[in-house]
């Protein structure tokens, strides 16, 4: 019932917020992959981590989450 209540304006704020927070998880889990590499030294024996949709959007929830709660304080647009 909550989601249909959203105006048109309402689900483009959120989707755009969904948006940066899948882009922030992407940099964040590209981030952590590069650190482990540079610890490992690029041993051709450690572990090949890749970025899978279920810790790129997991992550992204958890971003969502905070930012749309920062966001909610600051400003009375968000639904």
């Amino acid at each position: 019932e909550w989601l249909k209540s959203l105006t048109a304006i309402d689900q483009i704020i959120l989707l755009i917020i969904y948006g940066v927070c899948v882009y922030l998880s992407k940099i964040t889990l590209k981030s952590l992959i590069d650190y482990y590499d540079i610890k490992k030294e690029h041993s051709k024996f450690r572990i090949r981590f890749r970025v899978t949709p279920a810790a790129l959007l997991g992550l992204a929830l958890f971003y969502s989450i905070i930012i749309y709660n920062i966001l909610d304080d600051m400003f009375e647009i968000i639904p």
